[in-house]
């Protein structure tokens, strides 16, 4: 059980102790400060009633020897930050696009087997610091979308925010190397094919506003101000260049705000470099490997191109902290 973890004072959370398969019955003794528990069994419930740092010890004995140990602190905080969701339906849509780019291709009809919840906004640098204690963002207020964030802290984030919730995490991370739990109820980052189904909620325009007049569009003088885009998105030809407050433009019809601009969007899927395939069909979930991860919904520093429902034009090493790069939060929702 190596490594730190946090949750919240009042809530019951199991920790179990992990070990290669032994054979005959084995003790579990467990030190929680101050309490201390014997068990059976490699899982246990402690909860906590105050906040502040604790140690949390196990041995795992047979027939009285000592065959391991493990050890976790264990930061017990004020309660995690209210991120409002909505539920969007299982579903099919129409994937991509042949207006733009060949890595939008070909147009698939695309099912969402299962529902989720998506948060109503990009997540705000107030509700980033109440989980991970400090803001990396270049441009700083409790409103604005967090950004200059990594893949690895994004899906970090998850994490942490799934376990002061009281939820199981999705993501069993390794250093650089992450592993997904997809039956797991906690937070996690949306799949490229979930992001896209819930930023059209429907729609098979451009953006969920409609059609963008040139969508080639860049960030040069002669370049004007979509009508379209304008409604919906801060994007380089209406944003000064700057992030806003979350929440200031038109949702979708699901309710969702900034889908498109102020902040791009970390998604689940590595980046291929590759069309779509005739496969990706049913919740895909994208390459099983790769160098960079998807960023999708363009952002306050980019034009029209790039602020599609259907563009695929960015993608971000893991580990690497990218200006005007945010993140979005999913939960699937349990059946």
């Amino acid at each position: 059980m190596p490594g730190n973890t946090e949750g919240s004072p009042g809530v019951p959370y199991s920790f179990r102790a992990e070990h290669p398969p032994i054979e005959g019955s084995l003790d579990y003794l467990w030190d929680f400060d101050t309490t201390r528990i014997v068990s059976r069994t490699p899982t246990v419930e402690f909860s906590y009633s105050a906040i502040g740092w604790y140690g949390v010890s196990v041995t795992v004995r047979k027939d009285g020897n000592t065959l391991g140990t493990g050890f976790l602190l264990v930061n017990i905080r004020t309660a995690p930050p209210d991120i409002p969701m909505v539920f969007i339906p299982a579903g099919a849509y129409l994937r991509g696009s042949t207006r733009v780019s060949f890595n939008e291709q070909p147009l698939l009809q695309v099912r969402i087997s299962t529902p989720f919840f998506m948060s109503v906004t990009e997540i705000t640098q107030a509700q980033w610091e109440q989980v991970m204690g400090t803001s990396p963002a270049y441009h700083s207020g409790p409103s604005l979308p967090i950004e200059s964030i990594s893949w690895i802290d994004a899906v970090d984030f998850c994490n942490r925010l799934s376990i002061r919730s009281g939820l199981r995490p999705c993501y069993r991370i390794r250093g650089d190397t992450v592993e997904c739990d997809w039956t797991a109820n906690g937070f996690r980052l949306p799949t490229e094919a979930e992001w896209e189904y819930a930023a059209r909620a429907g729609t098979t325009t451009d953006v969920y506003s409609g059609q963008i007049g040139n969508p080639y569009g860049g960030c040069l003088a002669s370049d004007t101000l979509d009508p379209a885009l304008d409604r919906i998105a801060w994007y380089c030809i209406n944003s000064n260049l700057l992030p806003h407050p979350v929440g200031q433009k038109e949702p979708n019809a699901w309710g969702l705000y900034d889908m498109i601009g102020n902040v791009a969007e970390f998604v689940w899927d590595w980046d291929s470099g590759l069309p779509y395939g005739p496969a990706d069909t049913l919740d895909p979930r994208g390459p099983a490997n790769g160098y960079y991860r998807r960023v999708r919904g363009g952002n306050y520093l980019t034009g029209a191109r790039d602020n599609r429902a259907a563009s695929r034009q960015s993608s971000v090493a893991p580990t690497r902290r990218m200006l005007g790069v945010g993140l979005r939060l999913v939960r699937t929702a349990e059946q």
